[in-house]
């Protein structure tokens, strides 16, 4: 029945009439791209040029996660925790992967949290994200993803294991029950999440985890999750929770994947590259730098990729002298007054320094620890540093965490 129908006494003199409709698929598509956050995924023009292994490093720890990826469905863990501290390469690491993973056609949603954007600094956006992706990934699910947000568009402000449930189990129910996933076998599983721990807020970091784990054990979603962080207190114990029990499996970045050659590697091809495309390349003797050079670079680096990644960006700047900003970096030329060759890693490290909530005790922490022998093992060092103190075992260990 017209709209007409229900007035009277009505003249209509000429004009042209077009019919809108929005179809519920389009508002759903709307609704949805509009919660979500383009700007986290791994392949997001925002992110332009993300840290990323340079070529021939990390080629071990990368050469793990892919078997484990490629594992049997009947794997022993559906997440994979990447923790290590800050500097060591996690998102690096993580970005490759995508990108290795996207060129195989196996990677099923992206999401990289980052503390210097406020789009990305908490979950809120987080399954809207991943929803849209999946979707876009597995087309068969899109009629009734859309269908649902058109039912509730309020969901992106409830709770993250209320998103799931609407944005990716409900839809992928029917897919699920049929055997669509049995029967496509090389379908897409893998959802990244990066820099968890850059999510400020302690309580919504274990909210994503535990809605994670809900959505493997009670919905049994066919998927596998590679997450990375630093090893903060609050991401530990959510992991060694029961929810989590024997869905997870760790890899850390530590001293068994050796980084030292890896270092002098994207060292040795940075300058190279810096001495062939620089604009004063004319002024830079073949020989620079020496080895010995590259030895105190590496010393420096203690093993963390941010000390080099950043100290290449500071010595290529096109504007200035390669040679003489290495001299500011080695300490032979003082810096000018503007200038801070290493203001990237005193941003870091000052964020993560203020998060501490007992800063004089971290600062005791600190003090034994640069005169301490770091061979001994954890336990023993957080109780011969609490006992030193005069604190408790647990509070040593909260404030700063120790992992072999």
């Amino acid at each position: 029945m017209s709209i007409l129908s229900y007035s009277k006494d009505v003249t209509i003199n000429g004009g042209i009439f077009t019919a809108v409709t929005t179809s519920p698929t389009q508002m759903g598509i709307d609704i949805l791209v509009k919660a979500s956050n383009p700007n986290a995924m791994h392949n997001s023009s925002a992110r332009y040029d993300p840290p990323k292994c340079h070529p021939g490093t990390r080629e071990a720890i990368l050469e793990h996660i892919m078997q484990w990826i490629f594992g049997s469905d009947d794997r022993d863990a559906l997440i994979l925790w990447l923790y290590g501290p800050a500097g060591a390469g996690k998102s690096a690491i993580l970005q490759s992967i995508a990108e290795k993973c996207a060129a195989l056609d196996i990677l099923l949603a992206s999401f990289f949290f980052s503390r210097s954007d406020s789009s990305r600094d908490h979950p809120g956006p987080l399954i809207a994200t991943i929803a849209s992706q999946i979707s876009a990934r597995i087309p068969e699910m899109s009629t009734a993803l859309h269908a649902a947000i058109v039912r509730d568009p309020m969901i992106f402000e409830k709770t993250l294991d209320a998103q799931i449930d609407l944005l990716i189990v409900e839809p992928l129910r029917h897919l699920v029950q049929s055997g669509y996933f049995a029967y496509h076998s090389s379908s897409p599983r893998l959802v990244l999440i990066d820099g968890l721990d850059e999510c400020d807020d302690q309580g919504q970091r274990r909210g994503v985890l535990r809605a994670i784990a809900r959505a493997l054990c009670v919905h049994k979603l066919p998927f596998i999750f590679l997450v990375s962080s630093r090893p903060e207190t609050d991401i530990r114990f959510s992991f060694d929770s029961a929810e989590l029990a024997d869905l997870w499996d760790s890899l850390v970045l530590d001293n068994s994947y050796t980084t030292r050659d890896d270092i002098r590697l994207f060292l040795t091809d940075s300058f190279q590259y810096i001495k062939e495309t620089h604009p004063l390349k004319e002024h830079i003797p073949p020989s620079w730098p020496t080895s010995s050079v590259i030895d105190t670079l590496i010393a420096k680096s203690s093993g963390q990729f941010i000390y080099p990644s950043v100290i290449i960006q500071y010595i290529s700047a096109l504007n200035v002298s390669p040679r003489q900003q290495l001299d500011v970096v080695l300490g032979i030329r003082a810096a000018r007054s503007s200038d801070v060759p290493f203001a990237e890693i005193d941003a870091l490290y000052m964020h993560i320094l203020s998060s501490v909530q007992d800063t004089q005790l971290m600062l005791d922490i600190l003090a034994i620890l640069m005169n301490y022998f770091f061979h001994i093992g954890q336990t023993r060092r957080s109780l011969d540093i609490a006992a030193f103190l005069g604190a408790d075992q647990e509070d040593v260990i909260s404030t700063f965490p120790m992992h072999r």
